[in-house]
């Protein structure tokens, strides 16, 4: 399938999803994996997925936190519980780090239940979001639903925050989509683009920045807020653009963007804001969990990846740089 059709059958594929990980939610018991310290690890988007699980988990009082697979493949006892995120369930890094735990309860998610992460774990949940594409689309969402869907469990809560999410991907993308011409004409030719956002944002914005290396092939760089503040904003200017994702101190931010002549995309739930000369703005439904939130989100990244990916006549071109060393190959048959 082409990016933009996968971007387009999102409510699809996440209402699927939904369905499949509510069965299986339904059938385990999560409570020997409630443990004070919960560590979230993937590589690549992946990563990107587990600091927007991490700063959900944070939100509601839990001692956890993102950390990277290659840090975990040394066998140091890190963390109480582990969460695996790999779309296919063979990143090397990640099968490893479940591999190396020394005392650790694991979960797995990724979309095969006979995967060697899914074999690395004591329990596993399986996406079922269907057929992807280059970049990632619905595997990143879908890993994102199924992680925010395990997470509601493991803390006890008793409603379900994702129920809703595939009708209000359908109208963020809608809404999203309307803005895309616009930044088609504002983002052409950047040099590089700079990804910002705070907590669990921070995800998301790393989460763009490889859409944006992947589908237009220009260098993108992911941020947290505040520290983008202490020296990486100065090498913006008007060849270059930035996104920014939040509500807070974001959005006086993504003025001070624009007023340096430099092209900014606002991802924001703050209703006030609005577009400038060189500002354009997106607005998403508040979410009460930060997963969820994120979700919609990542949708006007995926789009405006798209529309750079035309824009560079790169529509649906392929990885030009495959490693050899990333997957485990699957079994011979």
């Amino acid at each position: 399938m082409s990016y933009r059709s996968t971007i387009a059958r999102q409510p699809e594929a996440l209402a699927d999803t939904h369905a499949a990980v509510r069965d299986q939610l339904a059938t385990l018991d999560l409570s020997p994996f409630d443990r004070p310290v919960i560590g979230i690890t993937g590589i690549g988007a992946s990563f990107a997925a587990a600091v927007v699980g991490a700063g959900e988990l944070q939100a509601r009082g839990r001692r956890a936190f993102a950390i990277r697979a290659c840090d975990m493949a040394y066998g140091h006892d890190l963390v109480d519980t582990l969460v695996g995120l790999s779309a296919g369930g063979r990143s090397v890094e990640t099968v490893l780090a479940h591999q190396k735990l020394p005392t650790a309860k694991r979960i797995g998610i990724s979309k095969d239940g006979a995967s060697p992460l899914a074999q690395a774990s004591d329990i596993h949940v399986t996406l079922k979001q269907g057929s992807d594409a280059t970049p990632s689309s619905t595997g990143y969402t879908a890993t994102l639903l199924a992680m925010g869907m395990v997470f509601e469990k493991l803390l006890g809560g008793t409603q379900d925050s994702f129920a809703d999410i595939p009708a209000q991907a359908a109208e963020v993308i809608d809404h999203a989509s309307q803005k895309m011409k616009r930044l088609g004409e504002l983002f052409p030719s950047r040099r590089a683009i700079d990804c910002v956002g705070l907590g669990a944002s921070l995800g998301t914005a790393d989460g763009a920045s490889l859409l944006i290396r992947e589908a237009s092939r220009i260098p993108a760089s992911a941020y947290d807020t505040r520290h983008y503040l202490h020296g990486p904003l100065e090498a913006m200017d008007a060849s270059t653009g930035v996104v920014i994702f939040g509500d807070g101190r974001e959005v006086e931010l993504a003025r001070q963007v624009e007023a340096i002549g430099c092209p900014a995309l606002l991802v924001t739930t703050a209703r006030d804001a609005s577009d400038g000369d060189l500002l354009t703005t997106v607005s998403v439904p508040k979410l009460d969990n930060l997963i969820a939130q994120e979700i919609l989100k990542i949708f006007v990244a995926q789009l405006f990846a798209a529309e750079l990916s035309d824009a560079a006549n790169l529509t649906d071109v392929k990885f030009r740089y495959r490693m050899s060393d990333t997957k485990i190959a699957a079994a011979s048959a």
